[in-house]
Order: structure tokens, then sequence, then C-alpha cells
């Protein structure tokens, strides 16, 4: 009867094709929202990675590290919001000072009084000069990306091949570009990643690969006076994850300091993710901006914009025509909720305490998927960081976009569909994602996670050999 949501899977074997038929057997409730939401809200989601054929789950309800959908199937969730909810679901605390919050008001357009106590804290944790706040990511992005060129004067921005800043158009470049339209490993192009980005945005950025300065290098040298800044993720956490090598990221500091150029760090996943700092923290790294959201916010709409004040303090409003500032605002800006949220988050949830068990268990997970990839001979490993882990199907140790290009990905979905069809959901959407253990997960939630592991695994195993017999 739903032949058509079988089309995708076809060349992935019959055993994937059995495991889709299972999921369209248990999830009728998310099918048919699916199929009525679509036609007025393209591919039935408000967010384009939310979408995986044949249609994605629909939810109601969320507690601790469960998750139920619509036909009221049981989760284990290890997606977490896609890392922003390192916190976990419905956190009792949270839960508390929100809903006094709520009562006081939730939008003032006014500044709060909270700001006094969270600005120095803010500064203090992540050690930064100054800072605004923003609602998301991709502001956060944009307006970083606007400070930098006001700073310098310079309008070309570089970033890496293969990493996710946002929707921002001056960002929405090579964030997985397709091999053929990518140009020569060492000399990436840039390639623009949705219609509607005008073609002039992508004269304004140039590629480089990550932990690789030679290209970088060889920009700097022929244009570095047009640079106005470097943006990178100094943990890439949006293909699947990958770790800097070889002093990389001190490498970047030290040519970006040579050319006067603002050093970027996105870290709207690698914040909080190893404890409660950033990763220029951990890395001993001294961006000139960075950039924040997700788990700092403990799942509310909110995100940091910090750096040097030099370079912060440009922000405000116009003098005069010969001496405008750097425009930044928001009406939902530091909203009361938001706020709260952060403070509570930051204050009392995430602390160096909470994190231990955390980083305990997902070494636990590690080892077992390890373990399973030996027992079933898969061709994969897994890269973690904090509180995050990435499988990586490929033999070798990846460093760059390029190398995660080799490997195969038509593994996942073996794995996710196998998992899903156990009550757990494993990781975030998509073979270029991770999951996130949370401070309400248990050791008894990661023993049934690598319990019903065996069963994806075998799934991967019979994919991989029919690929194997089939494709080559």
């Amino acid at each position: 009867m739903y032949e058509a949501y079988l089309a995708d899977y076809e060349d992935l074997g019959p055993k994937v094709i059995d495991e889709v038929k299972k999921y369209l057997s248990r999830t009728s409730g998310s099918r048919e929202i699916f199929e009525k939401v679509s036609d007025y809200i393209p591919y039935g989601v408000n967010s384009n990675q939310r979408y995986y054929p044949p249609y994605p789950l629909y939810f109601k309800n969320a507690k601790g590290s469960r998750i139920w959908d619509v036909d009221d199937n049981e989760y284990l969730d290890f997606n977490m919001g896609y890392g922003a909810l390192i916190v976990g679901h419905a956190h009792p605390i949270l839960v508390k000072e929100l809903k006094k919050q709520v009562e006081k008001g939730i939008l003032y357009t006014y500044p709060h009084e909270l700001l006094c106590e969270l600005s120095e804290l803010v500064v203090d944790l992540f050690d930064i000069d100054m800072f605004r706040i923003s609602n998301s990511g991709s502001e956060a992005i944009m307006f970083a990306i606007r400070l930098a060129r006001a700073y310098t004067g310079r309008d070309v921005i570089i970033k890496v091949e293969g990493t996710y800043h946002g929707t921002y158009d001056h960002v929405l470049i090579s964030t997985w570009p397709y091999r053929g339209l990518a140009g020569p490993r060492k000399m990436p192009v840039s390639v623009l990643e949705s219609m509607g980005v005008p073609d002039v945005v992508e004269d304004l950025v140039r590629i480089v690969p990550y932990n690789d300065t030679e290209t970088l290098e060889d920009i700097l040298d022929e244009e570095g006076d047009d640079v106005a800044a470097l943006i990178i993720e100094p943990v890439m956490m949006n293909a699947g994850i990958i770790k800097p090598m070889n002093n990389y990221l001190k490498r970047i500091r030290k040519l970006t300091k040579e050319y006067d150029i603002v050093l970027i760090f996105d870290e709207i996943k690698t914040g909080m993710r190893n404890g409660p700092r950033t990763a220029a923290q951990e890395y001993r790294v001294d961006p000139d901006i960075i950039t924040l959201a997700k788990a700092v916010g403990g799942g509310a709409p909110i995100s940091i914009i910090g750096g040097k004040e030099e370079i912060m303090s440009l922000i405000g409003p116009s003098e005069s025509m010969r001496e405008r500032g750097v425009v930044h605002a928001g009406t939902y800006n530091a909203n009361p909720f938001s706020l709260r949220s952060l403070y509570v988050t930051l204050k009392e949830i995430l602390t160096r305490e909470a994190y231990k068990p955390l980083i305990k268990f997902n070494s636990m997970l590690k080892n077992a998927y390890e373990e399973m990839f030996k027992q079933y001979d898969i061709e994969a490993y897994v890269e973690t960081y904090g509180v995050s882990g990435a499988i990586i199907f490929s033999k070798h140790k990846v460093k760059n976009f390029r190398e995660i290009l080799d490997t195969n990905m038509d593994l996942w979905y073996p794995y996710y569909f196998g998992m899903l069809n156990n009550g757990i959901i494993p990781m975030a959407t998509g073979p270029e994602e991770m999951w996130t253990i949370s401070v309400q997960h248990t050791e008894e939630d990661l023993e049934r996670h690598i319990e019903y592991l065996d069963y994806a695994m075998r799934l991967v195993a019979e994919t991989q050999e029919y690929i194997r017999e089939e494709w080559e």
C-alpha cells in the first residue's frame, strides 16, 4: 500500500526494506500528520534537517531522557535537540524557574534585571570581554561576521569546507558540496548551497580544508589584505566529529594575527560540549569572537556573540553620518524567558560536577559501538567530543570533509531504523550527525541503548555485505 515510501531504500537491500516497513506499521499517526501538513508546510517540517524519507516522526511529549510520538511509542532520546538539550527534557529545576518567569511575563522589550548577575557569569565562564544576546545560532553568526567586517573594513570571509554555520547567506557556502562541484581537494571552490543566495556572495567567500593550513596560507599570500574574518568550528561537528590535529588551531590563530584578520570560533555546538567551557578554552586558543547557542540555553531560543572589547564596542547606535555603529537589534533579544533559562542552565545545572558521569557514559557507548564493529566486521569507528559521539563509517580516521565523502554513509540508515524500531533515537537525524548524552540519562538508559545496538549492527553488517555484492 505504501510502496512509494520504500523507493528511497531499494538499493540498500531487503533487510533495510523490511525495517522501513516496520517503521511504517508502527508510526501510522505520524504518517497521517505528514500527509496532511505537507499540503501546507513544505515537506511537513519547519527545518530542512528534520525531514527524512519516508517521513519524520511527530512527537507530543518529552520528559527526562524520554520522548513520546503521536502513536504513543516511547523512545530513549539521544538526539537531545541536536545537542541543545544537555539538560535533558523538562529538567525539574528549569520547569520550576520558567513557570515563575511565565507568571511574571516573557517579553518586555526592555532590559531585564537578571542581566546584572548574568553578565558577570557569562564573561567569567567563557573568558570574553563583552557580549550581546540574540535568539539563534544563525543570528549570532550573522552579527559576528558583520562585526568582523566593520572592525577590519574588509569584505572577504574564509570558511572551512563542510562546516555549517546556519542559514545566513554569507556562510551558506560549501556546507556539503557535491564532489563534482567542489574543486580540487587542496583548493576547494565556493559552492552555493541554496537557491536564492545571490551569486555575488560566492565572490566574497573563500573555502579552505580543515586541518590543513597550506591552502589558507596561499589565500592569505594572495589576498590577505581583503580578508575580514576566518570563521571555523574549532572541532568540526557537522560532518560527524573531526578534531583538530597537529596544533591546527594555534597555527590558524598565528596566521590570522599576522594578517590582522578576525578569527571567529563558531562554538554553537562545541560550547558546553566538553564541560562548562568553550573549545577555545580547552585548546588554549584566543579567538577574537565566539558564538554560542544550543546547550547554553537549556532548550530556550538564545545565542551569545562575545569577544574582545575593541571589536564588541563597535556595536551601538549611529551618532552621525560619519560615526556609524554596528547594528544589532531584535524584538526577542534577551527576553526574560530565555534569559532565565540561560542563567539557570549555566549556574545550577551544567556545572563541572554534572559532566563527570556524562563523559563516563560517552566512553561506555564508544567502547560498546567499537566492540560491535569488530564483532560484525563493520568498517567504522566512533569519534567523541565531550558528551557527544559520531559514527564514521571508515577504516581510516578522517581529518577533513573530503575524507567524510569517501565513507560509506549509506550504512547509517539500517542502523538508524533498527534502533528507532526498538525505541531508541540513537542520535540526531543524518549520517553527518551525532548523539548527545544529557544530565538526565542514567546508566540503565545507556545499557538499554547498548542492548539494542546488537540488533542494529547485524542489520548494518548485512547491508554492508549486500552493497559489496550488488554494487561492486
